[in-house]
């Protein structure tokens, strides 16, 4: 796994959870006198989101389902000794009331069985009226993470346009490397090394941009940072679809290039032709994704993607000499291999005009 450098509203998010645990902690004491209402702070974390609209629908959900785990716990702590075979009971048990007959949602459910294992742990056989004061704390850890949200709300915006940023640089990262590395003769090490990039960009970094940038334009009204940037958090909405398939084409150029060097035994020749294609490719992937942060003008983009027309158009004719060769040696021993390197070069030139067609569609206004 490749580390990334987080954003500012990451950073952001990390702070207004240690001071809601802390608020909620101080609170939950002044009001219950519990001495140790660890409930609270745990209500208040799972509530403090990203998004002002997420906190609110994440606070009703999760608060029910750490006070549903509050009672069950406290109602059974009494009657049933604990033990491996009851606490697998009481996990199961409290998981299919919450997912299966209340039908919450798997984030929010998870919370029922963890809420019973806290109290048991932190709690245990309780008296009655200490139960009703650990789930006030529950309630007043899940307001405080709710309070915070609302009083320091992250902007969507400014991570949007860092998470876009990254997405948009990684993806031309791995492009480029590729293509230089093409230049030279290339090995599997290095193959695989741009494939657990591009898995990196199409796994970790688009989910971090479909977090930030998300549904946008809708939680920007609740987040008084935001609302006057609705239209470019809308811009940013509809372009994340097409950069998310410009990171599986991505990662599927890098797993079959990892299939030519395993064909070739380890250490394939040099692709100069494929390899500029590439790194053109990188360019205009960056172009793209500059122009929506309007960081470039549209005039850039149009000549990035010209030159990636150009050098496709060079690619085409090796794809055509390539195919020759492949019919060439039907009869000879390194037929199969031929023809299935051919396959793999067509496909990458189908996965590159995909990009394309994705990179020149307008950025909408």
């Amino acid at each position: 796994m490749s580390w990334t450098a987080p954003t500012s509203t990451e950073i952001g998010v990390v702070a207004k959870a240690g001071l809601a645990a802390g608020l909620s902690w101080w609170a939950a004491q002044l009001v219950t006198g519990v001495p140790d209402p660890v409930l609270a702070p745990l209500a208040a974390l799972v509530t403090v989101r990203v998004s002002v609209r997420s906190s609110i629908q994440r606070a009703v959900l999760r608060s029910v389902a750490v006070v549903m785990g509050v009672f069950f716990a406290l109602a059974l702590g009494d009657t049933i000794g604990l033990s491996a075979v009851v606490v697998g009971l009481l996990v199961a048990a409290s998981l299919g009331v919450a997912e299966l007959a209340l039908r919450l949602p798997a984030w929010a459910a998870t919370q029922v069985p963890i809420s019973v294992l806290v109290v048991l742990a932190a709690v245990g056989a309780t008296s009655e009226s200490n139960g009703w004061r650990r789930a006030i704390d529950t309630v007043i850890g899940a307001a405080v993470g709710v309070v915070v949200s609302l009083v320091l709300p992250a902007s969507r915006l400014v991570d949007a346009r860092q998470t876009l940023d990254r997405l948009g640089g990684g993806m031309g990262g791995v492009l480029g490397a590729m293509g230089e590395g093409l230049d030279e003769p290339w090995s599997t090490e290095q193959s695989e090394d741009w494939r657990r990039q591009a898995r990196t960009v199409r796994g970790r970094l688009v989910s971090q941009a479909v977090e930030s940038i998300g549904d946008g334009r809708e939680a920007a009204r609740w987040n008084h940072r935001d609302r006057r940037h609705i239209d470019e958090l809308g811009r940013y909405e509809d372009l994340l679809p097409r950069l998310e398939r410009v990171a599986i084409g991505t990662s599927a150029i890098a797993r079959t290039l990892e299939e030519f060097a395993r064909l070739s035994g380890g250490t394939h020749g040099p692709m100069p032709k494929l390899g500029s294609l590439l790194v053109a490719l990188a360019s205009a992937v960056r172009a793209t994704v500059h122009d929506a942060l309007a960081r470039s003008s549209a005039v850039e983009v149009v000549a990035a993607l010209a030159e990636v027309r150009t050098k496709r158009e060079a690619c085409s004719q090796s794809a055509v000499r390539r195919a020759q060769l492949a019919l060439d040696h039907d009869e000879d021993a390194d037929h199969d291999r031929t023809a299935r390197e051919w396959l793999g070069f067509a496909a990458v030139l189908v996965q590159v005009d995909r990009i394309v067609s994705d990179l020149s569609a307008p950025v909408p206004d």
